[in-house]
């Protein structure tokens, strides 16, 4: 793309720094201004220099002239839980989970970043609730994350959760109605239960493309079967947690196991549910990360 059309525009870099392929988007308002990939170095982050130099190239691919970038935290160590709690101002939440949140997370907080997002200030059904999302990351690992931005150039503003930036990105799609977004990665795969753009629930799954086409036929049958599986594991336990109105009505599919060849009619036959191979901003489902990643401003 053309630097000096994106000379003066404004907007947040989406970065998703996937196994296989960094994915980069800038998106402002409804439109799309720029996106880049590149494919990720061997040994990811163990190569910290070739990785700050494979987003460079992914930044510069794109020809946009901004610093501003916002990227996603994932991999095993980082801890997801989403919370019922009683109703109260968000300051004196704040302050409660600085001392309690122990009690929600399976590791100790001395070395980890902990942050919340209040997702509904009153589910449905639940007078005087809120469902609250806590997550924690190892502060090396967010430290790594700052350091590598910095070098290839950017200014990392904030770092998000993939199933967020997922909800960000096809929220738009569907008003409030509610759905299923089974975003297949290389190595990982995120189950994601949402209301429009509004996320509601999620779980990290460690069965990606690599797993559903490597080894044997049955073998990879054998996987797809696990993943289904996790997503009916998903839904009962929202709806046995008080979500019990949730009757998704879609099935989406991102990333770039998407595109493998007969996925989605498995998917929708086993799952009951129409699906559709996402596309946010006519990107491709491989880009759905980095383009609600891009959205965060709004």
């Amino acid at each position: 793309m053309n630097w000096l059309r994106l000379r003066g525009q404004k907007g947040l870099l989406g970065v998703d720094l996937g196994t296989a392929r960094i994915k980069v988007a800038v998106v402002k308002g409804d439109c799309l201004l720029a996106k880049g990939a590149v494919s990720a170095p061997a040994g990811g982050w163990d190569n910290i220099t070739e990785m700050v130099a494979a987003l460079a190239e992914a930044v510069q691919e794109t020809g946009w002239r901004g610093r501003k970038a916002v990227g996603a935290v994932s991999g095993e160590r980082v801890v997801v839980r989403y919370l019922r709690l009683p109703r109260m101002p968000e300051k004196d939440l704040r302050a409660g989970l600085q001392y309690e949140a122990e009690r929600y997370l399976p590791v100790g907080t001395q070395d980890m970043v902990i942050d919340f997002a209040i997702l509904d200030e009153e589910p449905a059904g639940q007078p005087g609730q809120m469902l609250v999302l806590l997550a924690a990351a190892p502060r090396e690992q967010v430290i790594q994350y700052y350091h590598l931005f910095q070098e290839a150039g950017l200014e990392l503003e904030a770092l998000d959760l993939i199933p967020a930036a997922l909800c960000r990105a096809l929220g738009t799609t569907g008003g409030e109605e509610e759905s299923i977004i089974l975003d297949l990665g290389e190595q990982w795969s995120q189950v994601v239960l949402a209301r429009g753009d509004r996320l509601l629930f999620s779980r990290a799954v460690r069965v990606g493309c690599r797993q559903l086409v490597g080894g044997t036929l049955s073998s990879g049958l054998n996987r797809a079967v696990d993943l289904i599986q996790e997503v009916r594991r998903s839904v009962d336990f929202y709806r046995s947690q008080g979500g019990g109105g949730f009757n998704p009505v879609r099935l989406w599919l991102t990333g770039g196991g998407a595109y493998l060849e007969g996925i989605k009619d498995h998917f929708s036959l086993e799952l009951d549910l129409p699906a559709e191979i996402a596309s946010p901003f006519s990107l491709g489902p491989e880009f759905a990360v980095a383009a609600g990643l891009a959205l965060r401003e709004r």
